[in-house]
């Protein structure tokens, strides 16, 4: 048979059932307070989600005209080949008829098309005089063009004996067709 506890046993006992109800009482608030961090960020995300999802559905009506403008506008190719060594050729003879000095035009590798667009490109090395080299290439970029400078390096010649600063571009000019599928 069990002897009776002492009053200092029952103390130490009391004691010991405190802290394990203590102990696991932290352990159910940690656990709480993690879960509650986990579902206050996810909360915070998807707030952050649905305003930006908002922004975009006020802005369709923009980005649907944009949409038809592209499938009206965008030209469209049956050989990417063909349209690079006319892109490259459209850049040499308006260089020619501006006195620009062209060397090393290069063909890069046709890019991967996407869903919005295929793209061909060329790589070319200009020397002119510096004034009309920065008029024509602002001329380059547009929208109704198709075509963007994707590399633009600019350097003064310092070799050119010439009363005007000349200057050596090297530049990659990008012409984007309709995707084979269509918009």
């Amino acid at each position: 048979m069990a002897a009776k506890l002492t009053p200092r046993e029952k103390n130490l006992l009391l004691l010991c059932i405190g802290v394990l109800f203590f102990m696991a009482f932290a352990i159910a608030t940690n656990s709480f307070l993690g879960r509650r961090k986990i579902a206050l960020e996810k909360i915070t995300s998807l707030q952050r989600q649905k305003m930006e999802n908002d922004t975009w559905i006020k802005d369709r009506d923009f980005w649907q005209k944009r949409r038809l403008w592209l499938t009206e506008k965008m030209p469209s190719t049956e050989s990417l080949g063909r349209a690079q060594g006319q892109l490259l050729e459209d850049i040499q003879n308006e260089a020619l008829e501006l006195g620009f000095v062209t060397e090393q035009p290069t063909l890069p590798p046709l890019a991967a098309p996407t869903e919005s667009h295929r793209e061909v490109s060329v790589a070319v090395r200009l020397r002119g005089d510096q004034i009309t080299v920065l008029q024509w290439l602002s001329t380059l970029q547009s929208p109704e063009k198709f075509q963007a400078i994707k590399l633009l390096d600019l350097e003064i010649d310092t070799k050119a004996r010439m009363p005007t600063p000349q200057v050596i571009c090297n530049l990659t000019l990008a012409r984007w067709f309709k995707p084979d599928n269509g918009i």
